[in-house]
């Protein structure tokens, strides 16, 4: 299986480049690739760089340059749902944008011209990577470009209230990856809990949460043929 990954940042990867062998790092413009093996699976990892143009731009790369069989996207973001704890992992079955607002034209909330409101990850990879955690939850991501404190966070549960977590990269890759017809699945580790000490949790805890959502993806590729 050839696995095309996207991690934002370098500090929600580390667990990941470990894990490779056989490792050779491209570089195309400012974005680093790190090819390499995990088992008999090829790997493409590459550092998208924060927000969603950034996750955007690397996904269409990704696709281009390296044709991936599936995209996983994975690391770190703030909690929405109570119950979620520093740790956590999340899976994301529907992505949405948390901060497109067109609704004076008819549209839902969150929902771009021409495209649906919600993105929908890939049904057997939600259903296989499920089964691989009793502890993670499953549901809906959101995507904006903003770091989701308290003020946000009470905005966002307003239009999305099954939301799970709040990020700024997977809807990006979500509708990148739908256009040119990849399976795809978003994966998060909860890194803080938007609460208004995010700013503290964060640095402190960005690192375990990509580590988390990490182990989920590597106990993914060990099971598959």
């Amino acid at each position: 299986m050839k696995i095309g990954i996207i991690t934002p940042m370098p500090e929600e990867k580390g667990s990941l480049v470990a894990a490779l062998d056989n490792k050779q790092t491209v570089l195309i413009v400012d974005m680093e690739i790190i090819l390499g093996d995990y088992g008999h699976h090829q790997v493409i990892l590459m550092e998208s760089g924060i927000g969603k143009v950034a996750a955007a731009t690397a996904t269409t790369v990704l696709i281009q340059q390296y044709h991936p069989d599936a995209i996983i996207n994975t690391g770190s973001a703030g909690a929405l749902d109570p119950q979620l704890q520093i740790g956590d992992t999340v899976i994301g079955r529907q992505l949405a944008y948390s901060d497109v607002d067109v609704t004076v034209f008819g549209y839902d909330y969150g929902q771009l011209p021409g495209q649906p409101t919600y993105f929908e990850a890939d049904q057997m990879l939600v259903k296989t990577f499920s089964k691989l955690t009793t502890t993670g939850s499953v549901g809906l991501i959101v995507s904006g470009d903003q770091f989701v404190q308290q003020s946000q966070k009470a905005e966002i549960k307003k239009h999305f209230p099954q939301a799970l977590v709040a990020e700024m990269e997977g809807a990006a890759v979500a509708q990148v990856a739908e256009r040119f017809n990849i399976p795809f699945i978003i994966l998060r580790g909860v890194s803080d809990l938007a609460n208004g000490d995010s700013g503290i949790d964060f640095d402190e805890y960005v690192v375990e949460a990509g580590r988390a959502s990490a182990q989920l993806l590597l106990t993914f590729l060990d099971q598959q043929k």
